[in-house]
């Protein structure tokens, strides 16, 4: 029995180790032409960490087996609960999808944006490793919030008109951006709309670790908290916005320190406030923007350019997803769907700019059109699970209910989003750890229930 302790514990130093090296080593890569070739970089390294985890891991759980040190019974199948086996239905449809598309074998590493069967495969396993042996410790929050600060600060750095590193090319800033060269980029994550996906991440474990950690030490959690919510700002991109403050209304009835009663009684008053606000959406036409938008779209009207040219993107991918409904056409094959491009007028350009369709802009959508029905109701069945236990041990626990909100903005953001190997190993992480919290009590209750000590 001491030794199986033994070995158990070798895998969770190596997994702690893990989530160091993607907390500061993976996040500031941005290998040695910036921006120009940041997925490439960052595809690269996500291979050699993720991937060289998971198969030190292998190799050291075989090595202990074969010496007899090692039993994967008790170890990993009495451990094992809807949440792993979700995520292992899920990997295995998504190899059905990609063997059985026709751009197999390009389904295996993906077309345009490496989120092919094997991306998806080193999500699902370093889910079930970290759920397994990770644990949510104050040493990884503090190194967690520090470089969440260090990265908020190059980010508002380049908003200023900054190129630190020279991550844009040179004589190019962020100033550039949509006019000089495509897209935005901040920070050592690159496109906008992946930085906003990890602050979705970071600001709910901050804001609420700042509610319910004990002693005076997570106060200092206030820094990257504010600084966090200044690069969010300032950089307005919508779905950030919604996911985190949005996010984290939902979050309060779970989070916030009251009894049963006032959890249920919050929860009640925040569906009426919801409600109330759909009707004045409804009868209140704001003239332009976000609300404009929603008030056309609550009386049926939809234009192609709403949500920054979304809804032509959800109903082009939706035209196409009956021919392929089961199985999907393969993890990222959009580019080769033949959607129609999606057109904007740029007013700083003073011309129109057509952009090809390889993504939906839409989590939920994206795996519908990529790997089918099956592949979906999967997944969903894996964030209600994992919200169901939320909920439950949220109230009580500080690390679940930091996990938890952290999710829940994620997820909120990701409908209007796209999963990348970029950010998708800190949203898979943080789902794990959620799940390991409550599970091996010996040892985690300190982590995951009310005094959430190191």
């Amino acid at each position: 029995m001491q030794e199986m302790k033994q070995n158990i514990n070798i895998f969770s130093a190596l997994t702690t180790v893990f989530l160091i090296l993607l907390w500061t080593v993976y996040l500031f890569y941005c290998g040695s032409r910036g921006y120009q070739d940041i997925l490439n970089a960052k595809y690269h390294l996500f291979l050699v960490l993720c991937g060289g985890y998971i198969l030190l891991m292998g190799l050291f759980a075989a090595e202990l087996f074969v010496i007899g040190e090692l039993r994967p019974k008790a170890v990993f199948l009495k451990r094992s609960g809807l949440p792993q086996k979700f995520v292992l239905t899920y990997v295995l449809i998504s190899w059905v999808s990609a063997v059985l598309s026709p751009y197999f074998p390009e389904t295996v590493v993906g077309v345009s944006r490496y989120e092919g069967a094997l991306t998806l495969t080193i999500y699902g396993l370093c889910f079930i490793l970290v759920s397994y042996f990770g644990k949510p410790t104050r040493h990884l929050l503090y190194i967690a919030s520090t470089v969440t600060a260090l990265f908020c600060i190059l980010c508002l750095i380049q908003l200023a008109g900054q190129n630190p590193f020279l991550l844009y090319p040179e004589g190019h800033s962020y100033a550039g951006a949509y006019i000089e060269y495509s897209g935005a980029y901040l920070g050592t994550i690159g496109n906008v709309d992946l930085v906003a996906s990890f602050l979705c991440i970071v600001i709910p474990i901050m804001w609420i670790g700042l509610l319910r950690l004990p002693g005076k030490h997570r106060l200092l959690l206030a820094i990257p908290l504010a600084l966090s919510l200044a690069v969010l700002l300032k950089m307005s991109v919508l779905a950030g916005l919604v996911g985190v403050f949005v996010g984290g209304i939902i979050s309060l009835p779970v989070v916030l320190p009251i009894g049963a009663k006032g959890r249920k009684r919050l929860a009640w008053l925040l569906f009426a406030s919801a409600a109330l606000a759909i009707a004045i959406c409804y009868a209140v036409d704001t003239g332009g923007g976000m609300l404009h938008e929603i008030h056309e779209i609550l009386h049926g009207n939809f234009d192609r350019a709403f949500g920054s040219g979304r809804l032509h993107i959800w109903k082009e991918t939706l035209i196409r997803i009956p021919d392929h409904f089961l199985l999907g056409t393969g993890p990222d094959t959009m580019l080769y769907g033949g959607l129609e491009p999606f057109t904007r007028y740029h007013e700083g350009l003073q011309h129109e700019i057509i952009s090809q369709i390889d993504v939906a802009h839409n989590e939920y959508l994206n795996i519908l059109y990529h790997q089918g029905v099956f592949a979906l109701a999967v997944y969903l069945a894996l964030l209600a699970n994992l919200a169901k236990k939320w909920i439950k041990e949220g109230p009580t626990g500080p690390a679940a209910a930091m996990l938890g909100g952290a999710a829940l903005c994620y997820c909120i953001q990701a409908f209007f989003g796209f999963s990348m190997c970029i950010t998708a190993p800190f949203f898979w992480t943080a789902l794990a750890l959620l799940e390991g919290c409550g599970q091996n009590k010996t040892g985690r209750e300190k982590l995951c229930g009310k005094r959430y000590s190191a």
